[in-house]
């Protein structure tokens, strides 16, 4: 049972993790090297909800596995415990928020973006919105990626959860 559960834990993560490291960096680059900005953007428009599907399950694997780990190791006040279970709470909250909030959000204003003439002073504030809101998404997933290399630094450190 707790080898299943650590294991869950390690391979939730390692997805979880390793989706935003390829998204980021080998699958966004090529698809925008490749295709036109609009259709790029069109790609990974598409891509979005399934990439973030794999960040909740993702998410609610490594902490119901992690929870069920402390309970089932009796270690409830350990730091160790505390700080794995705040940071993917806050992991889980970060790609919650990049989702599905800031995810539609920057959807829309892009879409506007398209209907106004390029130039124009309502398309500038439109693409001034957008960059905003995907500096914005940037850094959240920046973050949930930080965070989940250091608990699984954490965990290979500790090693006993």
């Amino acid at each position: 049972m707790l080898t299943t559960l650590k294991f869950l834990y390690s391979i939730s993560m390692t997805l979880w993790i390793g989706s935003i490291f390829f998204l980021a960096f080998v699958a966004a680059p090529s698809i925008f090297k490749i295709l036109t900005r609009e259709q790029a953007g069109d790609v990974v428009s598409e891509i979005f909800p399934k990439y973030y599907a794999v960040s909740y399950l993702s998410g609610a694997v490594a902490l119901i596995s992690s929870m069920l780990l402390i309970y089932f190791l009796s270690t409830f006040s350990s730091t160790n415990s505390i700080i794995k279970i705040a940071v993917l709470s806050i992991m889980i909250g970060l790609a919650v928020y990049a989702g599905e909030i800031n995810r539609p959000e920057a959807h829309i204003v892009r879409t506007e973006m398209r209907s106004l003439e390029k130039g124009s002073n309502e398309y500038q504030k439109k693409h001034k919105e957008f960059s905003r809101l995907h500096r914005t998404s940037a850094i959240t997933n920046g973050a949930i990626f930080i965070l989940g290399i250091a608990l699984v630094l954490l965990n290979a450190y500790t090693n006993n959860e």
